[in-house]
Parts: C-alpha cells; sequence; structure tokens
C-alpha cells in the first residue's frame, strides 16, 4: 500500500536568481486515514548522511482495521543529493510486510553506466537516467524545496518501474487548514499530469508536507496529516 507521497534534463523549475532553498533535517509523524477511518501512523525523518547526501526515511503501520489485522508495515529509504538547486537521485529501498504478502522494490541510480536500475518483487528493469530523476518518495522533499524557493508550477522526472514518468504539479495560494499538530496557513500544491483525483499536498515552511491526500485505484483516499 502507498501512503505518501511526488523526461531528459528537465529542471525542477526556474530557480530564483538570488539563492535556492537547502536541505535541513526535519521529523513528522502523522496519521493516516482512509475514507475518513483512521489506519494507521508514519514516521518521516529527513537527516544527512556522512558523504555529503541526504536520506528520508518512513516507516508506516496499521494500527486500525484491517491494516492492523494484516499486520500492515511499509518501510521506504530514499538517498539523494542536492544540485544545483534541484534533487538528483541515489538510491531507494521499499519493503511492505503483511499477512500473506511481502513486497519489495529497488531504485538504483547508476553514473557510472548512466542508467537506473529497478528491481520490483524479482523483475528487473533498466533505462536511461536522467539529469534530476527522483524515486517516488523524495517527491515530498523536492515540492517543499520548490516551494520554498516560491515555484508555482514544477516539473519532477521521477523514476517508476520501468521507465521515466515526468509529474506535474500546480500551487495554490495559500489557506487556513488544521490538522492534528494545529492550525496552519498552508500552500496547497496538486498533482496536474493525472486525469480524475489527483494527489493533494499542504505545505507550511517545512520540506515535509503537513497533510496529503492520494487517491487509490479502487476509489477510495488515504490521508496523511501531521501530528
Amino acid at each position: 500500500m502507498r501512503y505518501l507521497f511526488i523526461a531528459a534534463c528537465l529542471l525542477i523549475l526556474p530557480t530564483p536568481a538570488n539563492a535556492s532553498a537547502s536541505l535541513k533535517p526535519e521529523q513528522a509523524t502523522y496519521t493516516v486515514s482512509r475514507d475518513g477511518k483512521a489506519i494507521g501512523t508514519a514516521t518521516y525523518s529527513l537527516a544527512p548522511n556522512s558523504d555529503g547526501s541526504w536520506t528520508l526515511r518512513s516507516q508506516t503501520r496499521g494500527t486500525s482495521g484491517m491494516a492492523k489485522l494484516l499486520g500492515l508495515d511499509v518501510r521506504e529509504d530514499s538517498t539523494f543529493t542536492l544540485r544545483d538547486g534541484k534533487l538528483q537521485g541515489l538510491r531507494y529501498r521499499y519493503e511492505q510486510d503483511a499477512t500473506f504478502k511481502h513486497k519489495q522494490r529497488s531504485v538504483d541510480f547508476d553514473t557510472s553506466t548512466m542508467q537506473i536500475h529497478v528491481r520490483d518483487n524479482g523483475k528487473d528493469f533498466r533505462y536511461a537516467l536522467v539529469d534530476g530523476a527522483i524515486d517516488r518518495s523524495a517527491v515530498a522533499v523536492a515540492l517543499g524545496l520548490a516551494l520554498a524557493d516560491g515555484a508555482t508550477s514544477v516539473t519532477l522526472p521521477v523514476a517508476v518501474r520501468d521507465r521515466i514518468e515526468t509529474q506535474q504539479f500546480s500551487a495554490h495560494a495559500k489557506t487556513p487548514i488544521e490538522v492534528p499538530a494545529g492550525k496552519f496557513d498552508a500552500t496547497q500544491i496538486d498533482r496536474t499530469d493525472t486525469p480524475g483525483k489527483v494527489m493533494k499536498s499542504w505545505y507550511a515552511g517545512g520540506l515535509l508536507p503537513i497533510r496529503v491526500e492520494q487517491p487509490q485505484h479502487d476509489g477510495a483516499a488515504i490521508v496523511m496529516e501531521r501530528k
């Protein structure tokens, strides 16, 4: 189950001439609900590594309903660098454990061969590495950086199972929003390249969102809210 959250030589966005936003350590805990019913909690941690790279680490656990009965436990590690104001993916690891079901996925951004290598439950995929390519978990940080730089639209090359997917986002004006962590004036940013229901995120000054709405294939909606 995927809760969260975000083309050759695409830039994240035009960067203001003065300075780009920088990466900063950040931690966040979220309530996770499905169609308004609580199902779990998620913890996120963004921290630097000794080699100058950064890792966004998350864990989502089922605490109620079917997610608890299945023992749902999802772990993601996304490692990347910041170059010229945009993220560049290095590696990504995903593991999902639940009763009768285990999923694994890894993504390696190999600069020596200029290829992206994806391993998805025993299947291998390789395709060309492009500038600024990131994994799906790193999208959350890329959007936070873009909004900190004052962007109103964002284009991201995201490595998915068998290709680079060009994801596009559009920001709205700030609006009041309330989550378990409190009341905020937040910027809503929507994914615009997918038809029908779209992923929506809200940011209030940090690199991680305070709220995320993620539509599911079965028509349900997963919501994460900062607590």
